[in-house]
């Protein structure tokens, strides 16, 4: 229940934290343009900052098999989540039923996922769920790609993969930590300092794209109470229940548990700008999701503590 307690608080600030976001774009004081400077700042230096620093650890055995296991439970976890993706979202166009298994199959477990792992089991669970990151980031660089764009696999795609700062900071974090190569003190802590705006930003980021959707058209559509279901409800209740059959620490279980019971993935308003789909559905989705898991992701949090 404690830990319960710990993810509605941090979802409550955090949604504080979306208000003024929101609250900025509308009075014109972020453009969407700079809410894409913003965005890009939180994914591509700050996040970075977060993940290496937080392998600034002695070496330990153990946190490395959890790593591993991370890694390997957070796949097992999206292939679930295709499997419900393709199983059940279908009819409607075909222009959105992209946009809504790519919904359904990737959580947000970047800007939400990394503040509430911290908040749960502080450095460890920040490197239990950049596990779960490498993974999705792989799948969402190779699938998400291919699915958003159409056609087969290219190995560009497997390049951007290990381009990506996240992969980078990941592979750099753990070589420091595997080697335990620990980096001038006033150096870790200046990239701490910046990774400590990395809540802060997302939210802001959060708040300016819910800003420019519309809530209320979003909710007339029945279609999108089975996308919030699915990505929010079954989806994540799934992998809980299989995850309590999974003998492995409960703190590893936990985070995976945390991870796919986040919103859609913010990504995926940035894929629908880049390959030509349609924004404002893809922006719908990921406000929508975003604002009800509010509720839903401390109600899974719950259910996982219960099984597990």
């Amino acid at each position: 229940m404690e830990i319960t307690y710990i993810v509605f608080r941090q979802i409550l600030k955090m949604f504080l934290m979306m208000g003024i976001g929101f609250g900025c774009y509308k009075i014109r004081f972020f453009t969407t343009k700079g809410s894409q400077v913003l965005s890009d700042t939180a994914l591509f230096i700050v996040l970075p900052c977060v993940i290496f620093t937080s392998f600034q650890i002695e070496y330990d055995r153990q946190i490395l098999y959890g790593i591993i296991v991370s890694f390997v439970l957070a796949a097992a976890a999206h292939i679930v989540a295709m499997g419900a993706a393709y199983l059940l979202v279908r009819g409607g166009k075909q222009e959105q039923r992209i946009l809504e298994r790519f919904h359904v199959i990737y959580p947000n477990c970047g800007f939400m996922g990394v503040p509430i792992a911290q908040a749960m089991f502080g450095g460890n669970g920040v490197i239990y769920i950049t596990a779960f990151m490498c993974a999705q980031n792989f799948l969402i660089w190779s699938h998400g790609v291919t699915s958003m764009k159409g056609g087969g696999f290219r190995k560009e795609s497997l390049i951007q993969v290990l381009k990506a700062p996240v992969i980078l900071a990941l592979t750099l974090g753990m070589i420091c930590f595997v080697l335990n190569i620990r980096i001038p003190g006033m150096l870790e802590e200046s990239l701490e300092s910046v990774g400590s705006m990395n809540t802060p930003l997302a939210m802001l980021v959060s708040g300016t794209a819910i800003a420019q959707t519309h809530i209320g058209k979003a909710l007339r559509r029945p279609r999108m109470y089975w996308m919030l279901f699915l990505r929010l409800i079954a989806v994540p209740a799934v992998v809980i229940i299989l995850l309590s059959f999974v003998p492995v620490p409960e703190e590893i279980r936990l985070v995976t548990a945390m991870g796919i019971s986040a919103p859609t993935a913010a990504i995926s308003t940035m894929f629908a700008v880049k390959y030509h789909r349609d924004v404002g559905y893809a922006a719908e989705l990921f406000a929508e999701s975003t604002v009800c898991a509010a509720v839903t992701m401390p109600a899974m949090i719950y259910l996982a503590q219960l099984l597990f």
